[in-house]
């Protein structure tokens, strides 16, 4: 009862909510090592507290009489009635996770069909034209509560006056960490993965899913995702198996500063700049992902270089988000000043919303309701979306190549929810088991 209590304790923390996939999946020794590494007070928490309820309930049993252990357990079967009945509580939450892992196996056309994908083209069956370049930027737990904190964020907003902005943009189910929102903006599926392992795809050297890598490299495009750590959670191997050669501080072996995830974002944008360098003095189209880091949860990774341009702050993050901001406005400007963004879309949008609970970035970004983003420089009448409407992280795929102007007659799963004002987060947690099935049957192996 104790480890369940202080597990459920350290998901609300940093999720949010109960225990779901998204803890399930984040339970392998290489995450946890990281976590720790990440967030030590909140380790230090977790172990005082796990501690302090083993003691007290010691204390208790050695206190009430064999009547009074009687009425507990009732009290405890009453409660777990309770958690039962409510269709968000915590036993319910394991119930989802049964369900994504206990998902039934089907070859990949039956899984296909069973959410109505019936047309669904092959990889080899895929037929796409160049378009315009493409820069992907994904920023770490930048959500749109951010657009608020006016001195951190001028160059944002200053972009979300002069580009397309589409506010309405809800966190769905199987998106809500960094290799999950990799995985849908990149395939057009959540990250849900049948299969009893909390590290999907670690086997897999390809899937059968139809992703942006093979869309793009059928149209000739160069592809490449800067990144800081490709071992963490398995990040690169993921974006390898969806076709996008993966570069990060291991090509830049001692080039710059040590940090906690191998790069400052400072440092992630210079090898962006790098990249595209590269890949310009080719006749090819390219396309470059890139994710930054130094944002991440609890309070971010300070840069002491970026002390010259950004005033002090209240608190780290506060300084670190600024940072981040002023980065990415110089990449823009650098975009602009090289002619590049005359024939190149770039789209940025977060990651997914800030994990944790307690900080001041936290309090300050659930003032209202928390959602996500997408701000790009693709023309609307390309994208065949009013910014007014609402979108999904299930959408990008194909907001992507709309405004890039890509002709392909590859499909995602987007394509086939096309009914108006159609509730697309409803569906994917009506259909969990479903796609967690078409996942597993998508892997392939060597």
């Amino acid at each position: 009862m104790t480890v369940f209590i202080v597990m459920e304790l350290t998901s609300i923390y940093f999720s949010g909510g109960f225990i779901d996939y998204q803890f399930y999946v984040n339970l392998n020794v290489n995450d946890i090592i990281e976590g720790l590494f990440i967030f030590k007070l909140q380790a230090s928490l977790v172990i005082i507290v796990f501690s302090f309820l083993i003691f007290l309930l010691l204390k208790l049993v050695n206190i009430f009489s064999n009547k009074c252990r009687i009425l507990i357990r009732l009290i405890l079967a009453f409660i777990s009635f309770i958690s039962i009945s409510y269709h968000n509580g915590p036993l319910s939450h394991l119930y989802e996770i049964y369900q994504v892992i206990n998902s039934p196996c089907k070859p990949f056309n039956e899984a296909l069909q069973s959410l109505n994908m019936i047309d669904y083209p092959n990889k080899d069956q895929i037929v796409s034209t160049k378009g315009k370049n493409i820069i992907i930027l994904s920023l770490e737990s930048f959500e749109q509560g951010f657009f608020d904190f006016h001195d951190i964020t001028p160059n944002l907003q200053k972009l979300r006056q002069n580009y397309t902005f589409f506010a309405d943009m809800p966190m769905s189910r199987g998106s809500t960490w960094t290799t999950a929102s990799m995985y849908t903006y990149m395939t057009g599926m959540p990250f849900l993965i049948g299969g009893f392992t909390t590290s999907p795809l670690i086997k897999a050297n390809e899937t059968r899913l139809v992703s942006l890598g093979d869309v793009l490299k059928k149209a000739g495009y160069q592809t490449r995702y800067v990144m800081a750590n490709p071992d963490f959670a398995g990040v690169g191997h993921i974006a390898e198996i969806l076709g996008i050669q993966v570069v990060s501080e291991k090509n830049y072996i001692d080039q710059y500063p040590k940090a906690p995830f191998g790069l400052y974002d400072k440092d992630i944008f210079d090898i962006a700049k790098k990249q595209i360098t590269e890949m310009r003095q080719t006749d090819k189209p390219f396309a470059l992902f890139v994710s930054t880091v130094s944002t991440h949860a609890p309070n971010g990774f300070y840069d002491e270089r970026m002390q010259s341009v950004i005033s002090p702050k209240k608190d780290n993050m506060s300084f670190v988000a600024a940072s981040l901001d002023h980065n990415l406005g110089a990449f823009i400007q650098y975009l602009k000043d090289e002619g590049i963004l005359n024939n190149t879309v770039f789209y940025i949008f977060p990651d997914h919303l800030m994990m944790g609970s307690g900080t001041p970035t936290i309090s300050h970004l659930s003032e209202k309701e928390r959602k996500l983003y997408l701000l790009t420089n693709a023309k609307i009448n390309n994208l065949q979306k009013k910014t007014n409407q609402r979108i999904y992280q299930i959408d990008l795929p194909r907001l992507i190549l709309n405004g890039a102007q890509i002709e392909s007659n590859a499909k995602f799963l987007t394509d086939y929810l096309t009914e108006p004002n159609f509730d697309k987060k409803k569906f994917i947690e009506q259909n969990k088991s479903n796609i967690a099935t078409l996942n597993y049957s998508a892997e392939k192996y060597e």
